[in-house]
C-alpha cells in the first residue's frame, strides 16, 4: 500500500515545486488563512520576472445566496527566500474577485489511483455462465 500516501513538497522551493508537478495533478494545500483544500494543478509556469508560479483550481462550489456557481483559482507566486504568496481569484458568471490568502504553508502531491488510460477505458468481465 505504499505509494498511496500524499507526498509532501517544500512550499519554499518554488523551482522544485514547479518541476515536480504537472497539469491535472491533484494536490492538498494549506495557507496561513485557508484550511486544507484539495486542488488540481492547472498550470506550472517556468521562472519569469516574478519567479516561477503555480496555478491551481478548486472544485466549483454553489453559493446559496446568489445560486451561482463559483470557481476558485489559486495563483502561488514565488518570492525570493520566503514561502510562496497565494492569491485567490473567485470567478462567477458576473464577477471576478481577488484576495491574498496568505503564504503557502504546506503542499502535498496526491497519488493517482489510476492512469489516465484506465480512467477512460473501463472493462467489464462477466463469466460466460452468468
Amino acid at each position: 500500500m505504499s505509494g498511496y500516501a500524499p507526498t509532501p513538497l517544500n512550499p519554499r522551493d518554488a523551482d522544485s515545486l514547479v518541476a515536480h508537478l504537472s497539469p491535472s495533478d491533484c494536490v492538498r494545500i494549506t495557507t496561513t488563512e485557508l484550511p486544507r483544500t484539495i486542488c488540481t494543478v492547472k498550470a506550472t509556469n517556468a521562472p519569469t520576472r516574478c519567479g516561477p508560479h503555480l496555478v491551481l483550481t478548486a472544485p466549483p462550489i454553489t453559493t446559496t445566496a446568489q445560486d451561482e456557481i463559483q470557481q476558485a483559482t489559486y495563483h502561488c507566486i514565488s518570492q525570493p527566500d520566503s514561502a510562496m504568496t497565494v492569491l485567490e481569484y473567485t470567478h462567477t458568471a458576473t464577477d471576478t474577485t481577488a484576495r491574498c490568502i496568505g503564504s503557502l504553508t504546506t503542499i502535498a502531491h496526491l497519488p493517482r489511483f489510476s492512469t489516465p488510460a484506465e480512467d477512460t477505458a473501463a472493462t467489464v468481465e462477466v463469466a460466460a455462465n452468468e
